[in-house]
């Protein structure tokens, strides 16, 4: 026979009190009646009964409060119209209201004078059609599109979304548009456009690493572009990548309000690119790098390259998960790091 546990048994009370506060429509608490001191150890989310019940509720169940409440109200919720020790998990757990709201797919207008929600669901379906409509303009250009290709459609979702990066992450866009438009040799380049990419490689030798767009003049690539369509394709064919934003488009605000030209060095900090025409003393270290990682089957941590190695690769590959990619790995996840930085430090004392 199955034995009740503590938690089944605090979460079996939260509901029937839940219930019963529910019934009497007093959604507030009460220190008057009966029980209120047993009642108020619910609240208390950080230790005993609370925490038990607290933590049994998933983001997705608090969220399922939220919309049963708006179908049943028929409107978005306010805080008021739900019982109070709900309030207090839901906004423990989001932050606050309107965060909660909006993590719940509904609208922060709440109350009777919010939205409908018939209106929410409408609005849900305009979104999923805005997010396919970007999909589309995606595909079409063979790339994320930039935010001020798409204007209407960042002003939508201004007040949901902080960043133009958050947007496509929602409408399912990320870095592997690499993919949908391949790239692809061209045989037949003209005299002229051989001295163009001449140029872009040039430059690219001065820079050490892939020029980016604004650092070529603007008649040449554009000239490149009818040839080669875009900008990746133009590098493809002197044999480089393009710059790669390890997470692009996380400064292009919705609101504009904080949006800036982000400096060269800036950019760079955050990208990963290869090497061009790297000198014999990094091509060595970067073997030897390579080496070591291959020996301990995995990507060395800062602390095990060498100061000296590590200043000059990162004096031309800016960050250290650039370094790691010139040769082919990727930085392990932060906790595993840290593991591994902690055992270091014990080794060496």
């Amino acid at each position: 026979m199955h034995q009740e546990s503590a938690a089944e048994k605090y979460i079996k009370e939260f509901y029937e009190i839940v219930d019963e506060g529910i019934k009497s429509g007093n959604l507030e608490y009460d220190e008057g009646i009966k029980n209120a001191e047993r009642i108020f150890e619910f609240s208390q989310t950080n230790s005993g009964k609370g925490r038990l019940v607290y933590s049994s509720f998933s983001d997705e169940d608090l969220c399922k409060i939220l919309t049963r409440k708006a179908r049943e109200l028929g409107h978005v919720p306010a805080q008021r119209e739900l019982y109070w020790l709900y309030r207090i998990y839901i906004k423990r757990r989001f932050g606050n209201w309107p965060k909660a709201l909006i993590t719940a797919g509904l609208s922060k207008k709440a109350g009777k004078c919010g939205d409908t929600y018939e209106k929410v669901k409408m609005d849900k379906e305009l979104e999923k059609e805005l997010l396919s409509n970007l999909r589309k303009k995606a595909e079409e250009l063979g790339r994320p599109p930039h935010m001020h290709e798409m204007g209407e459609i960042a002003e939508s979702f201004k007040y949901k979304f902080d960043t133009w990066a958050e947007l496509l992450d929602a409408a399912g866009i990320d870095n592997q548009w690499k993919n949908w438009q391949p790239v692809y040799k061209l045989d037949d380049l003209t005299e002229e456009e051989q001295k163009l990419l001449q140029c872009i490689r040039e430059k690219a030798i001065e820079l050490g690493r892939p020029p980016m767009r604004t650092e070529i003049r603007n008649e040449i690539r554009e000239k490149l572009k009818k040839r080669c369509g875009t900008w990746r394709n133009i590098l493809f064919q002197i044999g480089l990548e393009p710059i790669q934003k390890i997470k692009p488009f996380n400064a292009t605000y919705l609101d504009g309000r904080r949006n800036k030209l982000i400096k060269h060095n800036e950019l760079l900090e955050g990208s990963v690119f290869k090497l061009v025409n790297p000198n014999a003393e990094t091509v060595r270290q970067l073997k030897a790098l390579k080496t070591k990682a291959t020996r301990i089957n995995r990507p060395l941590v800062k602390s095990e390259i060498p100061k000296e190695v590590y200043n000059n690769l990162i004096g031309q590959c800016v960050n250290y998960r650039n370094i790691l990619y010139q040769i082919n790995l990727e930085p392990l996840e932060k906790s595993k790091e840290k593991e591994i930085e902690k055992e270091l430090r014990k080794l060496r004392k």
